[in-house]
């Protein structure tokens, strides 16, 4: 159930126990990884973390974020090509149709980002740096450098050669690419305008 699942990425109009339970169930997931990672700290790529920046402030006062925000056009067609293919295999049910998906999915995107650019001003100056999807593409060793010298964190040089290797064994990895009629253009800009102005995308 989409709007039930959009619900609590956003944890907005949820009861306060449903809350408590959530910060508890993933404290104690976050507890178990960090044993796992024998004490080292964490860094975690959860989309839906994008709506709950003071829930995790809550938790975490000192937790630092790295927000990749990326071309909204590309963001819907990536995103409808993911529920294309994830939506009939983990389904329990018949999935709905695709323009209901469709909707849910643009109005959660509306719900997170606005959500996101009222709450990244309570993160702790130093905290934050946001990176440009398309800039991290071409000049990643650039953009990781500068994400490791605005959040102050360890030196650069020590994961400097691992990075290297790893962004040259991805070289190969072509981007989707994608067309668009004017109709959808139009939908899109319409319904995500606050996005493209908040993080300076043309029209």
């Amino acid at each position: 159930h989409m709007t039930f699942y959009n619900r609590f990425v956003c944890m907005e109009n949820v009861p306060q126990a449903v809350i408590d339970e959530w910060k508890g169930t993933y404290l104690y997931l976050l507890k178990k990884l960090t044993l796992y990672r024998g004490g080292r700290r964490l860094a975690l790529k959860n989309p839906s973390n994008t709506a709950r920046i003071k829930l995790l402030l809550d938790m975490f006062p000192d937790a630092q974020f790295v927000h990749i925000h990326r071309n909204p056009y590309e963001i819907y067609f990536s995103m409808m090509k993911f529920l294309r293919i994830v939506l009939p295999r983990y389904c329990v049910q018949r999935p709905p149709p695709m323009k209901e998906i469709e909707r849910h999915m643009m109005d959660l995107y509306v719900q997170m980002y606005r959500k996101y650019l009222r709450e990244r001003d309570e993160i702790p100056e130093g905290n934050l740096t946001e990176v440009r999807y398309d800039d991290f593409l071409k000049r990643p060793m650039t953009e990781v450098k500068r994400i490791y010298a605005e959040l102050n964190l360890d030196s650069f040089r020590d994961a400097r050669e691992r990075l290297s290797a790893y962004v040259k064994s991805q070289k190969n990895i072509r981007r989707s690419t994608y067309t668009m009629d004017e109709e959808t253009k139009e939908e899109i800009y319409r319904k995500w305008k606050f996005a493209f102005e908040a993080f300076g995308y043309e029209r």
